[in-house]
């Protein structure tokens, strides 16, 4: 079995940021996601954070992210969303072929699993897109590792209903139908993506796209009136097991125990 975290919309902002939209304390957030990924049985292969790195795409958040990243024996793959800033990002992970402040996109094979992140992120817009560049390399990419599944992880969701969702919550329709055809018949177990802090599965084209709330806040979704933004935090453990994926949403804050029952007493259970 095959098993990666996904995690996304982190929203870090370093204490010494001057970050006026700060709205909860995202640094206690990563530590306590940090915490539970490390003691989780088994452990995670690697984790797939799908943007939103930081809050204001400053380079003491992307650093702080990578301390807290030194040292730790998963590994992470990561692309932006449209709160980063691709000329912070660069210049804290180096190496990356399109620095100082092009897009962050990159492969790689991670635990027999081929990811594949695309960063949607448009300097100045609250909405998504990949340029004719961007949808040349995601080809080159896809290409790769034929054998292998793959997952493709993107922060903007794509847009699955055009006549229902606002514009500034997904790809915009062009890259969308792009993507779509870009993963038309290929192995994809899953798109990963964040930006609208809520957890939701939904089938596109035949491939799950997993959706996350993130390390920030979420939505109240029973509010139709207004976007209501209320607390809650979470990420997916996703299982690739023979029969295939298996996502399961879990809330990062600390439970309230209400009721044990032992490995040995569940395993009698019939």
């Amino acid at each position: 079995m095959t098993r990666f975290l996904h995690v996304t919309d982190l929203h870090v902002s370093a204490p010494q940021t001057n970050d006026a939209t700060r709205q909860t304390d995202t640094v206690a957030a990563l530590d306590r996601l940090i915490e539970v990924a490390l003691r989780l049985d088994p452990r995670p292969d690697f984790i797939v954070a799908s943007g939103d790195l930081t809050n204001v795409g400053d380079e003491a958040s992307y650093r702080l992210l990578a301390e807290r990243f030194e040292g730790f024996d998963i590994p992470v793959h990561m692309t932006l969303g449209n709160h980063d800033r691709r000329a912070g990002w660069h210049s804290v992970f180096p190496g990356h072929h399109a620095a100082p402040d092009g897009p962050v996109d990159h492969d790689a094979v991670l635990g027999g699993v081929h990811v594949v992140a695309l960063d949607s992120s448009v300097p100045g817009r609250v909405s998504g897109a990949l340029d004719d560049e961007q949808i040349e390399r995601a080809a080159e990419m896809l290409g790769r590792n034929p054998d292998l599944p793959k997952l493709v992880a993107i922060h903007h969701p794509p847009r699955l209903d055009p006549s229902r969702n606002f514009a500034w919550a997904t790809l915009d329709q062009h890259s969308t139908d792009r993507l779509a055809s870009l993963l038309e018949g290929r192995s994809v177990l899953a798109v990963l993506s964040g930006h609208v802090h809520m957890n939701r599965v939904a089938m596109w084209h035949g491939v799950p796209l997993v959706v996350t709330m993130g390390q920030q806040s979420t939505v109240d979704l029973t509010r139709t009136d207004a976007l209501a933004v209320v607390e809650g935090t979470g990420f997916a453990i996703c299982d690739l097991l023979p029969s295939g994926l298996q996502t399961t949403f879990v809330p990062l804050a600390e439970p309230r125990l209400i009721k044990e029952i032992s490995v040995d007493r569940l395993r009698a259970f019939s």
